[in-house]
């Protein structure tokens, strides 16, 4: 019986599929074995673009033998739809998976990924999150950005090897891995696996939205299934290593979604289309960016926001809240009361709410207790 069911939405991604198929593919068992091919199998969701994905996952997949596989089409242009669309082909037959496993087609597993799993499946968890960072190329090939990430943010955002190799010892960075130890690690849709029957009585993945007219859709589904097990009372267990590795395309090609509210956008813009060498020009106006709107996305997302579904976390981490650890339980006990069973969009909003209200008060605990 297959136990893990691997769902890859893809949009035009034929260039880079072949190494996340490769990465599951090489899943190894912990005495180094590899994990038997009957006991997984990879559907792609792909929704039809210009670039014939579907014939680079068969070349791909023949380089394996007994690799199993699956293509479904989905042609709304929705990341959810895609999962669930990959979801519904695992789920609905006679014997079904056992283990959802949601990735991306630019995300690629250490070969012990599947047993650092399966470990914590064997103790009883039902949703597993785990953790990755942005490929360890970029870093090195960008030292002045990795510098600023360290003086600005922190180690957060930085597989362990970069930390080891960048941080000195009079180095105090600002958010690092503890804060995923202390206030769990945010589901993230690039990989992490889910229970089927878990799966099925939360409702599965579904559209929700940033605004009340649904025209938004938001594009994750772990986040907000997320949400949706710890208000329902489901601990969401955090495997810390091995860690993935993610493409850093999108910060090469979009540092606006990245770096927003930097007033050196603009030139940024004039200045890659001037130069190929992606990496050089991020790393050439590094130490001109404004880390602002990064600090708050670390604050609310990875601090706040994790409070808001769970807020025992304030009381077990009160070295991150200082003086204002009391303020905030009140508060999120207040919005609670009033929003028994939120939805994403609400939850989102009173984070940010939060942020407005405490960003400055974590920001300063922190580095107290950094220093």
């Amino acid at each position: 019986m297959t136990r893990f069911g691997f769902v890859i939405p893809t949009y035009n991604e034929a260039e880079i599929i072949g190494r996340t198929i490769e990465g599951i593919a090489l899943q190894r068992s912990p005495d180094g074995e590899l994990v038997p091919r009957d006991s997984y199998e990879i559907v792609i969701a792909d929704t039809p673009g210009h670039d014939e994905t579907p014939r680079a996952v068969a070349q791909a997949a023949a380089r394996f033998d007994g690799l199993r596989y699956s293509v479904v089409s989905e042609p709304a242009r929705s990341m959810v739809a895609a999962r669930n669309a990959g979801i519904d082909h695992l789920l609905d037959r006679q014997s079904p998976v056992d283990y959802i496993v949601s990735g991306d087609a630019d995300t690629i597993l250490p070969p012990d990924w599947l047993s650092a799993v399966e470990e914590k499946l064997a103790q009883g968890a039902t949703i597993v999150s785990t953790a990755g960072f942005f490929e360890t190329d970029l870093w090195r090939r960008c030292p002045t950005l990795t510098r600023c990430y360290i003086e600005e943010i922190g180690t957060v955002f930085f597989p362990q090897v970069i930390t080891d190799e960048y941080v000195t010892a009079q180095d105090r960075p600002l958010f690092t891995p503890q804060l995923f130890r202390d206030f769990g690690r945010p589901v993230s849709d690039c990989a992490f696996v889910i229970e089927s029957g878990t799966y099925r009585k939360l409702g599965g993945f579904r559209p929700e939205f940033y605004d009340a007219e649904g025209q938004q859709e938001i594009p994750a589904v772990g986040w907000p299934f997320m949400f949706r097990a710890e208000l329902a009372g489901i601990d969401i267990a955090y495997v810390e290593e091995p860690t993935y590795e993610t493409s850093a395309r999108r910060l090469l090609h979009e540092p606006e979604a990245l770096f927003s509210g930097s007033s050196y956008l603009g030139e940024i813009e004039n200045f890659r289309s001037q130069n190929d060498d992606q990496y050089a020009w991020l790393d050439h106006f590094a130490p001109r960016l404004n880390m602002d709107a990064l600090r708050r996305y670390v604050v609310k997302n990875y601090v706040l926001q994790q409070c808001i579904t769970r807020p025992e976390r304030i009381t077990r981490n009160r070295r991150a809240f200082g003086s204002a650890a009391e303020e905030l339980m009140s508060v999120i006990a207040a919005w609670r009361y009033a929003n028994p069973q939120p939805g994403t969009r609400e939850i989102f909003a009173f984070a940010d709410e939060l942020t407005d209200r405490f960003f400055d008060a974590v920001v300063h605990a922190l580095r107290q207790s950094n220093s």
